[in-house]
């Protein structure tokens, strides 16, 4: 646990008590990967369960239910709105969208996963407040008019397309995971860090950062790298981590 997530962790043992002081569930809003693992990790030493959704099936940002039983939630129990955006104009990118979006002075944690297709088509969940909200006031993506409608019934999209492969490293450290992963040198991974060219789990990454499982990290051209689990050690003593890649082209 890093120092910086202690404040979440003591968000979720608060969600965790409200549970137990009142015999039903917690609806979280949009957890990000490392806060949903995070989240799970907590839960279940406090003897609950989780059940989580993002509006389909895979989705990176889900809303999370704490349980004092396993209740079997339905998809309507998450509380999500789905907005498909039509761009009329410009041409529209996810950047573009997301910006558009926490201009209108909404938190980003009631918004989750936004995926854009052939620039031309972006679908955005969000809660249901905030659902209704954006139908009302997005009119504008970037610089080019939308057309926002929110749908009755949000379509099944494709999972992001991670390419999981396992990488050798000396140590859990940012750089050296983005030298890896990026076919960099490490001196060439610390320079990209340094510059601010990386984030992790949506915030600029500093050079101390380690990786944890559920992390996300960004990497200015290249796209993005997800930690799935610390697989084990080789006789060398590196350490063997399972990644994912997403490539910015793709």
């Amino acid at each position: 646990m890093r120092e910086e997530e202690r404040p979440f962790l003591k968000q979720v043992e608060d969600w965790a008590a409200h549970v137990h002081a009142r015999g039903t569930w917690y609806l979280t809003d949009f957890l990000t990967p490392r806060e949903r693992w995070i989240a799970e990790s907590a839960a279940r030493h406090s003897g609950l369960v989780t059940s989580d959704f993002g509006g389909y099936t895979d989705a990176e940002r889900v809303r999370m239910l704490l349980m004092p039983e396993d209740w079997h939630p339905e998809a309507s129990d998450y509380d999500i709105k789905c907005l498909a955006i039509t761009a009329l104009e410009q041409p529209i990118r996810h950047r573009d969208v997301l910006g558009s979006v926490l201009g209108l002075g909404i938190q980003r944690k009631t918004v989750g996963d936004i995926a854009v297709f052939d620039q031309k088509r972006a679908y955005v969940f969000a809660t249901s407040a905030m659902g209704s909200f954006l139908a009302r006031e997005l009119h504008r993506v970037g610089r080019g008019v939308v057309e926002v409608v929110l749908l009755e019934d949000p379509p099944q999209l494709p999972p992001p397309a991670y390419e999981e492969q396992d990488i050798f490293v000396m140590s859990p450290r940012i750089d050296a995971i983005v030298a890896q992963a990026c076919h960099l040198s490490r001196a060439n991974a610390q320079e990209h860090v340094a510059r601010g060219y990386v984030s992790l789990n949506f915030v600029e990454a500093v050079a101390r950062d380690e990786v944890r499982p559920g992390d996300i990290l960004s990497v200015r051209g290249f796209g993005r790298i997800r930690v799935v689990e610390a697989v084990g050690t080789s006789r060398s003593g590196r350490i063997r981590m399972r990644i994912g890649i997403l490539r910015s082209d793709t």
